[in-house]
Formats: structure tokens, sequence, C-alpha cells
């Protein structure tokens, strides 16, 4: 007779799957795929680059120490290594001070547990990291905790306003209304309305009382001089309070840093939890940290920058055109916008792609040597099951157009599916149907050349 305890989590597992959420064992490392990445986070494609694992060898062959630090940094692993990467991300990004963290997991949790204090009150975007979410469930302050829209500014305002009449010590301006937000939403690829989103929080909040915190995990490293982020690209240094960026993405590595203001970097060093009880970076992860910021500071990054721009807008303009005369529930482009006030040339590197057959589309591409993976209901909302598609500095055109020439190619496997089952057709009628014209007429729009 199996324990109680493998029971219930044999149970659990076997409901997942029947909901045909994906469950990993993880027994099975990746193969590479032998298809150009398109899927992954290495926004810059440094992952790979060469350039950049020789400078960060060329650094640690000149250390005295390269391996672990020897424990949490309020014991005995606060290392100048990371005092001296904390000084040059606290001037690199202008702001009042930075804080080290293993990852931005940890950064967030001990962020949000620790800062609000009670009476305070935190609104959150509803689409924010899972990280923010455990932070906010272990506050201070759980007990007034206030989603809003995703990315809507009336809503947004609507949840302000009952905030503060909920809360009038913070009206009075006794107490602290933290507003919680990402930059570039990973799942959705979009931009919060970061100006508009400013502006409310001065129009409606007492000076002092609002405390603006943003997420950058998925635009550090891609937008503002020198990948500086997405606040700095809008000019909103000084009007956001706290600002996470992140090194697992973009800049191809792992570690996150924390810009805040004095007083509650001290508070986070002293009170929170995955800060003081985690094992300090080793002193080779923050020389591979100084070797990805040389790079993306220097003249190869701003090519890389340009790159990934220039390939996402592209990418953006061919899949609206192929797209564009596929039934909707086959496959269909998230619909988004540019929040205003934004400047010109910024794109999102990320682009959902909208199917009711994500498991089959994602196993279609997997088949051509594509490393891409279904992202059904529940994971994402019942209507916006999706696969992912992620564009990186060093694809190229051609390896853009083959992947959205494979799309085309299954939308029209399942078009002729879906049209045999309802009319039962011969397959010389089928054939000579329109689908197979308006195949062709996709590809020649788009300029593809291959089907």
């Amino acid at each position: 007779m199996s324990p109680p305890l493998s029971v219930a989590l044999e149970r659990a597992i076997d409901e997942r799957q029947r909901r045909l959420v994906p469950t990993q064992d993880l027994l099975h490392n990746d193969v590479p795929f032998p298809t150009a990445d398109l899927f992954s986070n290495d926004y810059l494609s440094l992952c790979t680059d060469p350039k950049l694992r020789q400078a960060f060898l060329d650094k640690i062959s000149q250390m005295p120490l390269v391996f672990g630090s020897g424990g949490s940094r309020v014991l005995c692993g606060n290392a100048h290594v990371h005092v001296l990467f904390e000084e040059r991300m606290k001037t690199f990004f202008r702001a009042p001070s930075a804080l080290l963290f293993n990852s931005g997991f940890d950064a967030n949790v001990a962020f949000w547990q620790a800062v609000p204090q009670a009476g305070d009150a935190i609104i959150f975007d509803e689409l924010v990291h899972a990280s923010t979410r455990d932070g906010l469930l272990g506050s201070r302050a759980r007990s007034a905790l206030y989603s809003f829209s995703h990315n809507s500014i009336p809503s947004l305002r609507d949840t302000i306003l009952r905030v503060l009449g909920a809360h009038p010590e913070i009206a009075r301006g006794s107490a602290t209304l933290f507003i919680a937000v990402e930059s570039l939403y990973s799942m959705d690829g979009d931009f919060a309305p970061l100006p508009e989103l400013v502006q409310l929080v001065d129009e409606l909040i007492p000076p002092g009382c609002g405390h603006i915190a943003v997420d950058e995990a998925h635009s550090t490293g891609i937008y503002g001089t020198q990948g500086r982020g997405l606040v700095s690209a809008l000019g909103l240094e000084n009007r956001v309070d706290t600002v996470l960026h992140t090194f697992g993405k973009a800049r191809a590595l792992t570690g996150a840093v924390l810009l805040c203001s004095p007083i509650v970097r001290k508070y986070i060093i002293n009170y929170g939890r995955p800060f003081i009880f985690s094992t300090s970076l080793s002193y080779a992860t923050v020389a591979a940290m100084d070797a990805s910021c040389d790079y993306i500071e220097s003249e190869a990054g701003t090519e890389l920058i340009s790159s990934l721009h220039r390939l996402s807008a592209s990418f953006e303009q061919k899949l609206k055109v192929a797209l564009a005369s596929i039934p909707p529930h086959i496959l269909s482009p998230f619909p988004r916008n540019t929040p205003s006030g934004f400047p010109e040339g910024i794109t999102s590197p990320i682009f959902p792609i909208i199917t009711s057959a994500p498991m089959p589309l994602a196993e279609f591409l997997r088949s051509l040597g594509y490393d891409t993976r279904p992202i059904p209901y529940p994971a994402v909302p019942r209507g916006q099951e999706r696969i992912r598609v992620v564009v990186h500095a060093k694809n190229t055109e051609a390896e853009l157009d083959d992947l959205i020439t494979r799309l085309l190619e299954w939308a029209f496997m399942m078009a002729e599916k879906e049209r045999k089952e309802k009319s039962h057709l011969h397959p010389r009628e089928l054939a000579a149907s329109p689908s197979y014209a308006s195949y062709a007429s996709c590809i020649r729009a788009v300029g593809l050349s291959k089907l």
C-alpha cells in the first residue's frame, strides 16, 4: 500500500495532466535543437557569444579568488567584488543605491516581504511575476492587497481611489501606497503604461506616500542607453522609487540588482530573509556579470540592441501580414499597443501567437527542430492559449521567414482538416479549394520564398 503522501501527490500530478497542463520531470536535458533559437529569453544572443565567453575567462584568470564566497553577506560572504559591483550598478543606473541578489525571484520576495509596513497598502498589476505575488503574501501589508486590470490606467485609477477611501491613513499622509508593475510582461509581450502610471500616482496620492516599484526583468539590457532599461529610456529614473534589474535574460547570466533608496537597501539587508539567509554570489559569477555589463555597454552591445529592435519590428510586420487571412482560432497575433508617452523605436521582442491548439502546434514545430513549448489553459485564460516566439539579436531575416512559413503551413493544414471534417470533400476537391491559393498568396505577400 502506498503511503498517503505519495497517493496525494500522484493524484495532484494526475489531475494536472488531465487538465493538459504541461508537466515536467526534468530527467532528460534538452538536446540542442538544430534550428534557430526563437523561444528563449536570451534576447541579445549572449549565451553563446564567444567574445563574451573570452572576456569572462580573461577576467577570472586575473582574480585571486574564483569560487564560493563562504557565506551570507551578513556573515562572512560580503566580499570586495560584491561591494564594487553594487557601486558600479549605482553609478551606471544613476540610482541612490544598489543591492545585489542571487536572483530576481529572491529580490522580489525580499523586497515585498520586508519593506511594506503594517498600515500600508499594495496595488499590483494582475499579471505580475509569481515572485512578486509570493512576496506580497508574506508582507506585513498582506491584508491590504489590491489588483488592477492588466495595464489599465482606468482600472488603476479606480483602485487607487478605492484604496484611499479604505485606508484614510494613506490619504492623510501617514502610510504608504505601493504600486507593483513590470515594464515588459513576458507572457503577453506588452509594456506597462509607465508615463501615465507615474502621472496618476502624482495626481492622486499625497506626496511621498506613493511608492512605485518596477520589475525590469525582461527589459534590462535591451532598452535605454547602453541597456539601462525602460525606466531610463522613458526618463523616469527620478520618478520611480524602486527598480529591479535581473541578469538572467538579456544579460545571459544569473543574479539581480535592486535599485532603491539607501534606507530601503539597509532595511532589506537586515530584514529581507532571502538576502540574509542566502550564500552570496560566487566571485566568478560577479566577474561574469561585470563582463556582461562591459560587453553590453560597448559598441558591440549597442549594435546587438539595434539589431534586436530592427528584427523585432520586421517580424511583427511580417507576422501581421502572414496571419491576416488565417482564421483567428487557428492562429492570430496577440493584440497589443504601445502606451502613450513612449518614444518611437521601442518594440517588444516577445510575440505571443494565439491558437486553439497550442499542444499540436508546439509538437509540429518541435518535429521540425524548434525548441518551443505550448502554453495552454489554465496557464493563460481560456481562449488565449498560445505559443510564444522571442526574437533575438543574432537571428536572421531568413530564420524569421522560415518560422512564419512553418506557422502558415501548420495553419493551412489545420484549416484543411477542419474543412474536411465539415464538408467531407474529396481530397482532389480540397487541393483545388481556395485555401491553397490563399496560402500561396500569404507567402508572396510576406515575401517568403519557401513553402
